[in-house]
């Protein structure tokens, strides 16, 4: 292939310089007889008229332009020529490409992250009146379904139901968890089996409105690196599969319409045999109208109250404390009953006394305590997760005061991940609803702001202006506008269970923590968040 016509780069800058060159000679030649400087040498060829000096000169553009129209047309047949060639071994190449991508951003090292400090077995129910049923009454319910055998596993619920499946469940029940466990276990297939389909994790968060299958090439382009024809090319012959998580971080006024998006893109005159798995909190979808239409749902069961303290049990006298408190406070033992709060008191009560363990309040307030006690554990230790020793870095107001600004910056935004190689993306993505939101009280500021996006917008598109776009970021890093996302400290709380890496960006361990710190951020007054700032800016 290397000898086909127009294949070859160099041929085509040599082709583009020399047609560069031959403009700018009769460019030359224009502006010489213009100023009655023909060059005597060419008086011979062509005269000393002005007339048949301007043909020759008109003549001589036309002969470059046509060259270099001939050397374009030949170079795209020779592409559309190569193409059916091409496809093959193109595809090969972004598929392997995006199996790689898949498994270094979500599956590789899964063993241990941070929930791997509590593993304990979690019960599924299959709920079938949570998708919608063409044959059924056309009841919308998410009625009590019938529990599944104990160690059922999700990917044997997701062939049962033919690839199709909801993942419904309670904030912390370990929907993530689940979905990244089958995210892995189709990974390790689809390197084994070059026919079977690639999973490709993505977050419905990132989704702002119109056809899925659109937003679902785009994400695959920026997030995979994968080129939109591979895409439909995978898409076109089923070897792709969608792991959706997080329906209910959908801005509220749209859940309705990603669920008849999603609907849409299964239909029969979509991609009805696409692969596709999606999670959400059970208390947000039964709020919904609508139910989807994927063949199959199951819903996370909550831990029983009599395996949480087997566990503590288990756990020996490190979480004496906590076990203690938990048998005397029925409250607090249901607040134990998903992995994750279990695994975040596990990690911030061990080794502590009951007395400082107890505490009253409402089940959200006292949510709030256990994450603020797992922070400044976390930030104190004097090892990581993974048992490596390593003092703290950064001290506890630090830490605190950064991810305050960083919880409340993202529930301004409406989104769960932040970009440190790109802190303005955020702003880029949002919603003109998120923007009308922020400056409802200021015309003129929500002006200004639009048009610095638009500008933003323009010049990250393209390439010579990408790198204003670059010096812009680093202007912004030099100017500490984000410090919650300078590398070292998102390095130190990606460490300590903090946070956690979602794709190319962070995120908090879970929403209910970034929810709580955003909270307490909203209550503090102005001057408590200049000083907050003026505390997380400190080197």
């Amino acid at each position: 292939m290397m000898g086909k016509p127009g294949r070859q780069p160099g041929h085509r800058r040599l082709a583009w310089g020399a047609g560069g060159l031959l403009v700018a000679f009769v460019l030359y030649l224009c502006s010489e007889t213009a100023a009655g400087l023909f060059p005597d040498v060419l008086k011979s060829v062509v005269g000393e008229s002005p007339r048949r000096v301007a043909a020759a000169c008109v003549g001589a553009l036309i002969v470059a332009g046509a060259a270099l129209y001939i050397r374009h047309l030949r170079a795209r047949l020779a592409d559309s020529w190569d193409g059916a060639e091409a496809d093959a071994g193109q595809l090969q190449r972004g598929r392997k490409a995006l199996v790689h991508r898949v498994h270094h951003t979500w599956t590789n090292d899964l063993e241990f992250r941070w929930y791997n400090a509590v593993r304990l077995e979690v019960g599924l129910q299959d709920s079938p009146s949570a998708v919608h049923d063409p044959w059924g009454p056309g009841e919308l319910t998410t009625a009590a379904g019938t529990p599944l055998p104990a160690g059922t596993a999700l990917r044997t619920m997701f062939e049962q139901h033919g690839q199709q499946l909801l993942v419904l469940g309670a904030p912390g029940a370990g929907k993530t968890v689940h979905l990244l466990e089958l995210t892995a276990a189709l990974i390790e297939e689809a390197r084994a089996d070059a026919d079977a389909p690639v999973p490709v994790f993505l977050l419905l968060t990132n989704w702002r409105g119109g056809p899925l299958d659109d937003w679902l090439i785009s994400e695959l382009q920026q997030r995979y690196r994968t080129s939109a024809d591979v895409t439909r090319a995978l898409l076109a012959q089923g070897k792709i599969c969608f792991i959706l998580d997080g329906l209910d971080e959908v801005d509220l006024e749209r859940q309705e319409e990603c669920i008849s998006r999603i609907n849409a893109f299964i239909s029969a005159d979509g991609y009805p045999q696409c692969a596709l798995a999606v999670s959400c909190r059970l208390i947000d979808y039964q709020l919904l109208s609508q139910r989807l239409t994927v063949n199959g749902a199951v819903t996370v069961q909550p831990l029983p109250v009599a395996a949480v303290q087997a566990f503590l049990h288990a756990a020996g006298n490190r979480v004496q404390g906590l076990r203690a408190a938990a048998a005397a406070d029925p409250d607090l033992a249901e607040l134990l009953t998903t992995p994750l709060m279990l695994g975040v008191a596990v990690l911030a009560y061990s080794g502590v006394d009951e007395s400082a363990v107890r505490s009253a309040g409402t089940l959200e307030e006292r949510r709030g305590l256990v994450y603020d006690a797992f922070l400044t554990r976390m930030v104190t230790r004097d090892r990581t997760l993974r048992g490596a020793p390593k003092p703290p870095r950064f001290s506890v107001d630090q830490v605190a005061s950064r991810l305050l600004l960083m919880a409340r910056e993202m529930r301004r935004y409406q989104v769960t991940v932040m970009y440190p190689s790109d802190p303005l993306r955020i702003m880029l993505q949002a919603s003109p609803e998120v923007l009308e939101q922020l400056h409802s009280g200021n015309r003129i500021r929500l002006m200004y702001v639009k048009f610095q996006i638009a500008h933003l917008k323009l010049i990250s598109s393209t390439s010579p202006s990408r790198l204003i776009y670059r010096a812009t970021i680093c202007v912004v890093r030099f100017a500490s506008l984000f410090p919650y996302l300078r590398k070292d400290f998102v390095h130190f709380a990606c460490e300590r269970a903090l946070l956690r890496r979602s794709g190319d960006g962070v995120a908090f361990i879970h929403k209910t923590f970034q929810d709580h710190l955003s909270q307490r951020a909203d209550g503090m007054t102005p001057r408590e968040r200049d000083a907050l700032y003026r505390q997380a800016v400190k080197p």
